[in-house]
Formats: C-alpha cells, structure tokens, sequence
C-alpha cells in the first residue's frame, strides 16, 4: 500500500489532515498551516464552479464588467433584440 502525500493547493505544504467529507461523499481535507488562507479544501470537485481557477475568473469578468455570459451568446441576444 502507498500512501499519497496530500498537499495544500494555496500554500503547498503537506501538513494536511482529513476533516470529514461533503454532502457527495468526497474527502475534505483542512490545512494546518498557521499562515494559509485555505482552510479547508477538497481534491476532487464535481462541480467546476468551486474551482479557485474558475472563482478567479469569474471575479475578473465581474470587475470588467463583461458579466458570465460568453460574448457569442450575448452579441447573439443583442442581434435577436435589435440592438
């Protein structure tokens, strides 16, 4: 049997325990690095919403005003509407 070392995706230490599992029944591990900003994650995530690379991409188009919507569908709606 080989055991996996798991590590922290902000601070990438391996100082990492278990700390339950969510509602699909996937781990959830916690950081127990003091200086982290991550306090608990989980490896695997089924929905992509809750990725930090997708958190961050969507928190950069809410800044630039560009909303969630790809600019196909929204230059699509605009030619719907008349605009």
């Amino acid at each position: 049997m080989v055991l996996e070392p798991i590590c922290c995706p902000d601070c990438h230490t391996t100082d990492v325990v278990k700390n339950g599992k969510s509602a699909e029944g996937k781990q959830r591990y916690r950081c127990r690095n003091g200086e982290c900003s991550r306090a608990s994650f989980i490896l695997h995530y089924s929905y992509r919403g809750y990725l930090p690379e997708v958190k961050q991409q969507i928190a950069d188009m809410a800044v630039n005003g560009s909303g969630i919507k790809p600019p196909a569908c929204a230059s699509r709606s605009e030619i719907a509407l008349g605009y």
